[in-house]
């Protein structure tokens, strides 16, 4: 029994499909020759080989498109010349051909990885055909989707070397700001404290209006330079929120105190609606709530020019264990317009050059308050329209205190 001798190979464009078939009876060897010589396209060259050896040494030469192994081949079968096949790398599709039409030998072939599973006597040229070709297609689709699953995974780790080098520079970033702002702050402090102390000295009027000046501009000098820092910090994972007991209410009514005398230089009415949660002691970084209630109470007094600023306190959700406080800061000013409110909170952005100009700020301080304001688990947004006004408003969580009286009916009311 000795196997067909072989066509000579075909240019690439025009190759013949190269088929092994395993199979030591010769005589069934033949009829499935006969089946595939009938198709018309692709042309088929045929090899074969009896023995289990002899397809073995078949797969390791890789010459073929696609095998076809009989399920009993000598002391063998083909479902382990299957899985030997495949445990060599095979990638070409392999078709087991039996003589026996058994559903769970179907099942067996299939799950051991065979591209299909056919009965000798219900052969003929197109169902073979079709069989291959159809094996030679879901090979073809299972390299590409392996082809872009890798290329995926290159993709990915390319992205994530490219974040671990944007995080890197970012810290880079961070530190040389804080570095910066903390060498540029220590003097600064030094400048302002000689200020002071020059305005505290007898000085001609003009020379007074010169020291003020710059006494003022340090003061906004310094403003940016705490700005930066803080924003250093939260991107560097460096700063924390104390846990302390206060009463939101009273931070709202310092806040209140330190805005004022710029409320009544625009005559503006600046009043406050405080729920009696916010009343009450809770436990919270008050530092860092009084920095944020004042950027946005500032801005919404220097964005304002007739008119009034509401401050609204009230609890969005209560529990033993803490609350949910609802601030919203409304004015009466220019507004902002739809297209930037997307832009509002990012670092450094400033939505309208004309009005940086005329009102001033670095683009910082509502960037670094969403920070913060996410750091106390809460969120921040904004409703606003060109020449309406702005809502700005943002929540924060607060725990209970364990140790203050749960009341805080001494104090004072808030204007209304």
């Amino acid at each position: 029994m000795r196997p067909p001798k072989e066509d000579p190979v075909s240019p690439p464009e025009a190759r013949a499909l190269r088929v092994l078939i395993a199979d030591d009876d010769e005589d069934d060897y033949i009829l499935t020759r006969d089946l595939l010589l009938r198709i018309e396209r692709p042309r088929v060259q045929l090899d074969w080989t009896p023995t289990y050896e002899g397809a073995l040494q078949a797969i390791e030469r890789n010459q073929h498109d696609v095998y076809l192994f009989d399920y009993h081949l000598g002391h063998s079968d083909g479902l382990q010349l299957l899985r030997e096949a495949l445990a060599r790398g095979c990638k070409a599709p392999i078709i087991l051909l039996t003589g026996n039409d058994n559903w769970e030998t179907d099942v067996e072939a299939m799950k051991a990885g065979a591209a299909d599973y056919l009965v000798k006597g219900q052969l003929d040229a197109r169902l073979l055909e079709r069989s291959i070709r159809y094996a030679l297609e879901r090979t073809r689709a299972q390299a590409e989707l392996l082809e872009y699953a890798h290329e995926i995974e290159r993709k990915n780790r390319d992205l994530a070397q490219a974040v671990k080098v944007s995080q890197e520079a970012t810290r880079l970033k961070s530190q040389f700001l804080a570095n910066v702002s903390h060498e540029i702050r220590t003097p600064m402090n030094g400048v302002l404290g000689m200020t002071e102390l020059l305005l505290d000295t007898e000085l001609t009027e003009e020379q007074r209006d010169y020291a003020e000046t710059a006494f003022h501009s340090g003061e906004a000098l310094l403003e940016i330079i705490d700005d930066i820092l803080d924003l250093s910090k939260i991107e560097a994972g460096k700063l924390h929120l104390e846990m302390l007991d206060f009463a939101p209410a009273d931070v709202l009514q310092e806040v209140l105190k330190l805005v004022s005398g710029r409320a009544r230089s625009k005559g503006l009415a600046v009043t406050a609606e405080v729920s009696e949660e916010a009343r009450r002691d809770l436990r919270g970084d008050p530092t860092r709530l009084r920095q944020v209630l004042l950027n946005l109470v500032a801005n919404a007094i220097k964005f304002t020019e007739r008119g009034q600023v509401v401050v609204r306190v009230t609890a969005n959700e209560a529990s033993e264990q803490g609350v949910v406080l609802l601030f919203e800061v409304r004015d009466t000013g220019i507004g902002v317009d739809p297209d930037a409110l997307p832009r509002l909170f990012e670092p450094f952005v400033q939505v309208d050059g004309s009005i940086t100009r005329k009102y001033g700020g670095t683009g910082l301080g509502l960037a670094i308050c969403k920070q913060l304001i996410e750091l106390m688990a809460g969120r921040v947004g904004v409703d606003s329209e060109p020449g309406q006004g702005s809502r700005f408003w943002f929540t924060a969580k607060f725990q209970r205190s364990r140790t203050a009286p749960e009341a805080s009916a001494s104090r004072p009311a808030l204007a209304k």
